[in-house]
């Protein structure tokens, strides 16, 4: 019997099962190859078990001669047993994984199993920051609903983020800290979160902005609400001179 079982085209390309071990996300099918050759008598059985410590179950039993065919109920509607080759094809839960074999009616049980990871897939995930000020440290968030993600990984302006003390990563890498933000951190920021079987990727335009003209545009905000409009005028007038000179001494080159 074929060592490896034929990973179906849901899951993500270049992914390919190895040795004896198959991978398969959910709502997919992964197939299990059938044996060289097949017989023309006997009884077939596709057997599966959730560990080495556990009494195996007939999934699939099949009495050749007859064409008779009986499935395990809770893989009914998910399995396609093909009886040309004996082959398996099986559409994936999460508690379908574990070990499975093909056993002839006249082999022993010792014969060799395939191990089977079922994986969910991740889903596409949500980045967002908090308020992006100079010298103020900028937090950025990347999550998914999906608990087993094997990996975050994060670009600058398409470009891996460099590995420096200015940017921290913590939570497995799916927060992303800027230390002491300056103008050259303003930019497109993506998160790119994948597992074994899938991979998802959300962008982030990150502007940054200066502390002070958050707080002229609070005091403007404050002084729109008084009556007297002739003090709006004057303030707005002073506010922006300070504003201009502050940005001829801050503004990036």
């Amino acid at each position: 019997m074929g060592s490896v079982g034929i990973v179906s085209a849901c899951q993500s390309t270049g992914l390919a099962p190895t040795g004896d071990r198959v991978v398969g996300a959910v709502g997919c099918t992964v197939v299990f190859p059938g044996p060289d050759h097949i017989d023309t008598t006997g009884v077939v059985w596709w057997e599966y078990k959730q560990n080495e410590n556990i009494t195996e179950l007939s999934v699939v039993l099949y009495y050749v001669e007859s064409w008779k065919l009986d499935i395990l109920p809770a893989y009914k509607d998910r399995i396609v047993f093909n009886m040309s080759n004996w082959s398996l094809g099986l559409k994936l839960q999460l508690a379908d994984r574990g070990l499975y074999r093909l056993r002839r009616e006249e082999e022993d049980k010792n014969g060799k199993w395939i191990q089977l990871e079922v994986i969910e897939p991740v889903s596409q995930p949500e980045l967002w920051s908090n308020l992006s000020l100079i010298g103020l440290s900028t937090e950025l968030v990347c999550s998914t609903s999906v608990e087993k993600v094997a990996k975050y990984q994060w670009k600058k302006d398409g470009k891996p983020l460099p590995i420096e003390s200015h940017y921290q990563l913590s939570q497995n890498n799916s927060v992303l800290l800027i230390l002491n933000t300056t103008w050259s951190d303003k930019g497109s920021y993506s998160c790119n979160v994948s597992n074994e079987v899938n991979w998802h990727e959300v962008s982030l335009e990150l502007p940054v902005q200066l502390l002070l003209f958050l707080e002229l545009h609070q005091q403007r905000t404050q002084l729109a609400d008084s009556a007297d409009l002739s003090v709006v005028h004057k303030k707005d007038h002073r506010l922006g001179s300070v504003v201009k000179a502050f940005s001829q001494v801050h503004s990036p080159p």
